[in-house]
């Protein structure tokens, strides 16, 4: 059971103002979940002040990974893959608890949530050509689709590697049915 503060939490993507949410709830006594939860914020957003999100930029390189084609010469979109595994916290996610694991798929599902926001409000995303004219909301939503399929489900299938990226798929699909509910028929899974 997550939370009051949870839920806003994972919702927000500001990473200043999750910061604000995460200090302001967090006790002195940490349990484990509360270590885990510190765990996974150092390594989406270092120990400073967070700056980058390396959680989007995993789901980029798996965007590369899976544009990239079936042939893998010398196993550089696997490596490239495991070296994402790694960055996610996703490597033997299997044998954690439960309560890890949501805690995983919802700071993952945030990390959609932020790159759907990029992309949603970016220009270059969303204009026809040479940033002239807008696309439709439908056709903005099946471009979104057509970028999450390739992230959580064409990259893992060409690698084998669907067990993997599990929680990734599951927070994938979170992510997309709570921005665009009725259109998981975009999703090509």
């Amino acid at each position: 059971m997550q939370d009051d503060w949870t839920e806003e939490f994972y919702n927000e993507i500001n990473p200043e103002k999750r910061l604000e949410i995460l200090k302001k709830n967090t006790p002195d006594q940490k349990t484990g979940t509360d270590l885990f939860r510190d765990r996974l914020w150092v390594a989406r957003y270092g120990k400073r002040k967070p700056k980058n999100d390396a959680f989007v930029k995993c789901l980029m390189e798996m965007k590369y990974v899976a544009e990239g084609g079936a042939i893998d010469i010398g196993g550089a979109r696997k490596k490239q893959a495991i070296n994402v595994i790694t960055e996610l916290c996703l490597f033997e996610a299997d044998k954690r608890s439960v309560e890890e694991q949501d805690i995983l798929v919802n700071e993952i599902k945030n990390a959609f949530l932020k790159f759907i926001d990029v992309s949603r409000n970016g220009r270059g995303f969303t204009s026809i050509v040479f940033g002239m004219g807008q696309l439709s909301d439908e056709s903005v939503t099946k471009k979104i689709a057509e970028q999450i399929s390739a992230i959580a489900f064409t990259a893992p299938h060409m690698l084998h590697m669907d067990k993997e990226f599990a929680l990734l798929q599951k927070a994938a699909l979170i992510a997309f049915r709570q921005e665009y509910p009725n259109r998981e028929h975009f999703l090509k899974k």
